[in-house]
């Protein structure tokens, strides 16, 4: 027996043993294979930090989105009935007009319509959003806006002060004196430039709703993309794809590896038997 040949086998066996010590060392040593793992994982990282911050914006309009259209919503309501006190007034004094009874003093009527001006009043008074008037202006308020300011889109509103038409009608239907044709329909004219007033702010918080309205399906539409983007960057795992790539170049190292000592071992004992 060659000397040569039995430590050449030594040797060689030795070396298969430490195949799988030898390529976890590898793996573990490589600092281009560890900083690439944690490139892909520090760039998934990077992706959830960016969603998160997306998505709280984006709830954060939605939000402000639905107060103002709930703001838009609730004043309408109000514009609504205030509306249709000035319209009774009107009806009423139309009634006076088309009355013609002798001996009739249509200026006991007024107290009746003062009646129906004290409920426009509380209506807009009583008309609030989380405690701020939306129709009726405070003596202390500084800026009479309705604002709605979104990362998207800002909106802006003059507040209206609806109580000025019920003092102006008041004041006229005071001192008319209805039983005069000319100074009735005086009043008459004036009660119909109140309803085109509350008809003309009625018109712009509902131009104001329908934007919010738009907005915030924009916004739902935007946060809906956004979650089916995260679940695909979830579905795809950059760091563990990354891991398993890895993971099967050193297996298959390993292989060829112990396949090529294999050859070597066995081409040796032949050369023994021989």
């Amino acid at each position: 027996m060659d000397v040569n040949d039995v430590s050449n086998i030594s040797n060689n066996l030795s070396s298969l043993n430490d195949i799988s010590s030898n390529s976890q060392l590898v793996s573990k040593s490589n600092p281009q294979e560890i900083s690439s793992v944690d490139n892909k994982k520090d760039s998934l990282r990077l992706t959830i930090t960016e969603y998160n911050k997306k998505r709280d914006e984006l709830s954060a309009s939605l939000q402000t989105f639905t107060q103002g259209i709930g703001i838009a919503t609730v004043a309408q309501n109000a514009l609504t009935k205030q509306t249709e006190y000035l319209s009774n007034i009107e009806k009423r004094l139309t009634d006076i007009q088309n009355n013609n009874t002798v001996n009739d003093d249509k200026n006991s009527y007024k107290n009746d319509l003062n009646k129906e001006l004290l409920k426009f009043r509380d209506e807009a008074y009583q008309t609030k959003y989380k405690n701020e008037k939306l129709i009726a202006l405070d003596e202390y308020e500084d800026r009479p806006t309705i604002e709605i300011d979104t990362k998207e889109a800002k909106y802006s509103l003059n507040k209206p002060n609806t109580p000025v038409v019920a003092n102006q009608i008041a004041q006229t239907i005071s001192s008319a004196n209805l039983n005069d044709p000319q100074s009735l329909q005086g009043v008459i004219d004036t009660v119909g430039s109140g309803i085109d007033a509350m008809k003309q702010v009625k018109e712009e918080f509902s131009t104001l709703e329908s934007n919010l309205k738009q907005n915030a399906r924009d916004s739902i539409q935007e946060q809906i993309t956004l979650s089916n983007q995260n679940l695909k960057n979830k579905e795809l795992n950059f760091g563990k794809e990354s891991d398993d790539f890895t993971k099967n170049n050193v297996m298959s190292n390993m292989g060829y590896l112990a396949a090529s000592q294999a050859n070597i071992v066995q081409e040796q004992s032949v050369r023994l038997l021989s």
